[in-house]
């Protein structure tokens, strides 16, 4: 939008006539945003500029990537799960050089360190990708993946095995040009970057030992390549995590880069014991219950190939298979996993699929 323009800057979400924004997210984006996807508790709403990435992959992919998205929103507790995920959410090393206000790994010393995925793993995990058609990979469970000096590589592997979706989620703080440069070049679909603050003071305070200027200097370097190029992807996606420490920079970051980035994700903090992040008390009266689909839909694996049912710090130990042992689609179908799906389905969550509950997630 022009500063001449006279449309006005904002405007009511997109997505179902009338639906609110769960408490604590915007009920306002910028235009020309729509809803792409909001979680049935709410913990993240992710907007897209003028439908990029649905039009951009499905004119790339065609029906298999329609079909993906609609076998994503459809994954619900009773559906059927097919013979493999639909999404890999891959750790292809531990460790993060930040120390971040929100996160677990300060607190844990030795998944703090970083250690690579041993590569036999990774290789043997893209066979079966390819075999079983797999549409998604985020790179990145719990751990900064451009620590790794090997992944724009890796990322190519994943391109070659045939995925359509290839997520890497970062902080950022490791991208030079260069490193820009082999991104832009190995098939990369979404570069997901944290973002969570406009002044710098701010993201020292959240991102602790990070630098908010070298961030933004990657991302216009990030912009400028792929303009050079004449590319489209990777899409870039910015995310804001809501905490007291940032909530005057929300608007002022939405119109920042509401410009540049193709998507938008606005996220509420799930607490983690340890953290800087203060317990959320319990709510009186309690909130609605939603579900968790994520059993239904992803599978994490942390660098040795264990077996977490999520994306979340809370369920990395509860799963007893390994995928260095195991082929992904036995343990897609466990009974370990099976099980866990029947508990939620029942309403006897786990203890510690009910902590990630009350924490925040759903």
């Amino acid at each position: 939008m022009s500063e001449n323009s006279t449309e006005p800057p904002w405007r009511p979400t997109g997505g179902a006539p009338g639906a609110a924004a769960p408490d604590g997210l915007p009920d306002l984006v910028p235009n020309p945003f729509d809803e792409v996807h909001r979680p049935p508790g709410g913990q993240a709403v992710l907007y897209q500029a003028e439908n990029r990435y649905l039009k951009l992959l499905a004119s790339l992919y065609g029906q298999r990537f329609l079909d993906y998205r609609a076998a994503w929103s459809a994954a619900a507790p009773g559906r059927e799960v097919g013979d493999f995920p639909l999404s890999l959410d891959l750790a292809v090393n531990s460790g993060c050089g930040l120390s971040c206000l929100m996160c677990p790994l300060p607190n844990s010393p030795k998944d703090r360190r970083y250690a690579p995925m041993p590569e036999a793993l990774y290789l043997s995990l893209m066979a079966q990708a390819r075999e079983h058609t797999l549409p998604a990979l985020t790179l990145g469970l719990a751990s900064e993946p451009l620590l790794n000096p090997s992944i724009p590589r890796y990322i190519a592997l994943a391109d070659r095995a045939g995925l359509m979706d290839i997520r890497l989620g970062t902080n950022g703080q490791a991208l030079d040009r260069t490193l820009i440069e082999r991104l832009l070049d190995c098939g990369l679909t979404r570069l997901e970057i944290s973002l969570d603050a406009v002044r710098p003071e701010t993201y020292r305070q959240i991102r602790r030992g990070g630098e908010l200027y070298r961030l933004e200097r990657s991302i216009d370097l990030f912009l400028e390549g792929r303009t050079k190029r004449k590319q489209k992807l990777p899409l870039l996606r910015l995310s804001f995590l809501m905490l007291p420490q940032n909530q005057a920079e929300l608007a002022p970051f939405v119109e920042r880069w509401s410009g540049a980035a193709d998507l938008l994700s606005l996220q509420q903090p799930i607490w983690f014991p340890g953290t800087g992040l203060e317990k959320p008390g319990p709510q009186n009266p309690p909130a609605p219950r939603a579900f968790c689909q994520q059993p239904w839909q992803r599978l994490g694996l942390d660098r040795l190939g264990r077996a977490w049912p999520c994306c979340s710090w809370y369920g990395r130990e509860l799963l007893p298979l390994e995928a260095q042992t195991t082929p992904v689609s036995d343990i897609w179908l466990s009974a370990d996993l099976k099980a866990l799906r029947q508990a939620h389905l029942d309403g006897r969550l786990p203890p510690a699929c009910q902590l990630c509950a009350d924490s925040g997630a759903f």
